[in-house]
């Protein structure tokens, strides 16, 4: 049977990545798509536990802080003990700690307990990503982390849908069973394909003499930082976005999974091709520095349009193409700065750059809301995205590499 021309035109965007990328993608799609809780929480934190806007941005805040925590650790455990013992202890760590989330309704505790689920969950990203580097090595890189991006994009398109269905319907604690149950299924798997994998490090080089630490590196701080810019607003779509379209739009939590499970399916289907074209081009700086702009505009539109289905279209499509453009871009710019000895360091500092803009996220958002309302709001977040696209467009010319 032929193969339709769509099918093999779309497929040569994924040749040459290695089988072993393959297998982690699936581990970290199965991980993911039981992460279903998180674009709820600030919903759950509210309406169901009856938080303040304010307490809740501080457990997620606190979750901020543990992926902070989690990420650095788990980046410079893969440099020392190997990656796919990283991403087990991360898997057996989530699913004991999001199913005890369950037993937590005092917001001290509940705030601590946060810090310890989000330590376990951010550990997996940094192990995985240094190992696809090392895998597919310069000339497949920037496209094995796309398909670790797809994985993760799906499980975000297949997540929240079934996660809004349950809340809706039955209530929130099923959400955090089945999260627990989906890190104990990705558990599996990972020792079902990739347990041959086990022991190895990111380097088998001993020479530690080029190994230095990331946050040594002035140019890589300075990268991470008008990153994390951009980061801070971006991830209003986690924690101010649902609740404005609960309050103000009149969604319900099924509606809001639905938002981003289209999300998800848009950017499971476009990234790759687009990054395939970025890999040809390698204008990589240009094209990050767009997505951040392109994120910002997305934001202005939550306030510029006054029919709310409007808003929700125009900044769904924006976010989305700002993510495809700017998110698959940084393990490759980062890791363009490491060596081979301390590649799982500098996944762990990106990873860190995410974590702590998902500390500052909760705490910049919901609490500012309820001081200035969401109109206002959106015109502030938007601007930073900008700024983010400005500062790195102009120092691409410090990198070793030089690229557009």
């Amino acid at each position: 049977m032929q193969v339709p021309g769509f099918l093999k035109f779309y497929t040569r965007f994924f040749e040459g990545l290695t089988r072993d990328t393959w297998y982690v993608s699936l581990v970290y799609l199965i991980n993911r798509s039981g992460e279903m809780v998180i674009p709820f929480m600030s919903i759950y934190l509210t309406s169901q536990l009856g938080f303040t806007k304010t307490q809740s941005g501080i457990v997620l805040f606190c979750f901020g802080l543990g992926a902070m925590i989690g990420s650095n650790i788990g980046g410079d455990l893969s440099d020392k003990i190997g990656y796919y013992r990283v991403m087990a202890l991360s898997l057996i760590g989530s699913a004991v700690s999001f199913f005890m989330i369950l037993f937590f309704t005092d917001f001290y505790l509940l705030s601590l307990w946060m810090i310890i689920t989000a330590f376990f969950s951010s550990m997996f990203s940094p192990a995985a990503f240094s190992a696809v580097g090392q895998w597919e090595g310069e000339e497949n890189m920037t496209r094995g982390f796309s398909l670790l991006r797809m994985a993760i994009n799906l499980g975000i398109a297949i997540g929240p849908a079934i996660g809004g269905l349950l809340a809706h319907k039955i209530g929130y604690d099923w959400l955090f069973i089945l999260d627990a149950i989906t890190c104990i299924l990705a558990l599996g798997m990972l020792y079902k394909i990739l347990h041959h994998r086990d022991g190895e490090k990111i380097s088998d080089v001993n020479d530690d003499t080029d190994a230095r630490s990331p946050y040594r590196d002035p140019v890589l701080m300075f990268f991470l930082f008008f990153n994390l810019i951009n980061m801070v607003a971006f991830f209003q779509i986690l924690f101010a976005v649902p609740k404005y379209f609960e309050e103000v739009v009149g969604m319900n939590e099924f509606l809001v999974g639905m938002f981003f499970t289209a999300n998800g399916i848009l950017i499971f289907i476009f990234e790759m091709p687009i990054v395939y074209w970025i890999e040809e081009t390698k204008k990589y700086f240009s094209n990050l520095a767009i997505g951040a702009i392109l994120i910002g505009i997305g934001i202005f539109c939550l306030a510029l349009f006054g029919d709310p289905l409007m808003a929700i279209i125009a900044y769904s499509l924006l976010i989305a193409i700002g993510e495809i453009i700017n998110f698959p871009l940084l393990p490759t710019l980062c890791l363009s700065r490491s060596t081979p000895q301390n590649q799982g360091k500098y996944m762990g500092a990106l990873s860190m750059m995410f974590s702590v803009a998902f500390i500052l996220a909760p705490i910049t958002g919901l609490p500012v809301v309820e001081r200035i309302g969401y109109h206002t709001y959106w015109y502030i977040a938007g601007v930073l995205p900008i700024i983010s696209g400005v500062c790195l467009w102009y120092m691409r010319v410090y990198f070793v590499k030089p690229v557009e």
